[in-house]
């Protein structure tokens, strides 16, 4: 979960902010960003499974066979496994979350920017104290979705390694998905289940507290 949340919360803003700034072509790069989306799910899983082909012939194995490093097991790595299941996800992910941001700083009005430019504020200072407290409440909402989604990824870790090597993937929904269906203990699956989702059910209702007692402003 926590590696889900470090590549999927932030680099979407970024992104997001990044490409409001480009000049020219500002359709193109998120069509390019997005398009990863419509890609059905399976479709991505195996071609990351392709790409992470231990063998001579797998795509990331040749790039780095051709700059002259050692090839990797990936997925088969216990070391790396995690990071590699938990990629694809990230890959298809940050195109509508760059969307919805870009969509809330278009709402930021180009005042504040300007009376930010005669203080003198360079780039970061107008992220810091423009873009992120004005998409805070945003900011809030989004990190309780990918909370949630991060709790949630034993689809891909299912099809690229069931919980493989070694146990390096197993997460929680994947040990109920096992205890329920490979062992019939639907009593310890539930219970799991229940733990789980009160957990979620807790931390989002903590944050929805945090959002009922922000002061929401309009621009005009």
């Amino acid at each position: 979960m926590a590696l889900s949340l470090t590549l999927g919360f932030l680099p979407p803003v970024f992104l997001a902010i990044l490409l409001q700034e480009v000049s020219k072509g500002k359709i193109f790069y998120r069509l390019i960003y997005y398009l990863p989306a419509i890609i059905s799910g399976i479709i991505v899983i195996y071609l990351w499974k392709l790409l992470y082909d231990p063998s001579d012939a797998g795509g990331l194995n040749r790039i780095l066979m051709s700059v002259g490093l050692p090839k990797s097991l990936w997925l088969k790595d216990e070391s790396l496994a995690m990071l590699c299941v938990v990629l694809p996800s990230f890959w298809a992910g940050i195109g509508p979350g760059c969307l919805i941001y870009l969509a809330a700083l278009k709402g930021i009005p180009d005042d504040l920017y300007e009376a930010a430019d005669l203080d003198g504020a360079g780039f970061v200072n107008k992220i810091r104290h423009i873009v992120f407290p004005s998409l805070k409440s945003l900011l809030i909402l989004q990190f309780i979705a990918a909370f949630i989604a991060s709790a949630q990824q034993s689809d891909f870790i299912l099809v690229m390694t069931f919980g493989g090597p070694n146990e390096a993937t197993k997460v929680a929904d994947l040990m109920i998905f096992e205890k329920a269906y490979l062992y019939l203990k639907f009593g310890i699956a539930t219970t799991m289940a229940w733990i789980l989702g009160f957990m979620l059910i807790g931390f989002t209702i903590i944050q929805l507290k945090k959002i009922s007692s922000m002061e929401f402003k309009t621009y005009k």
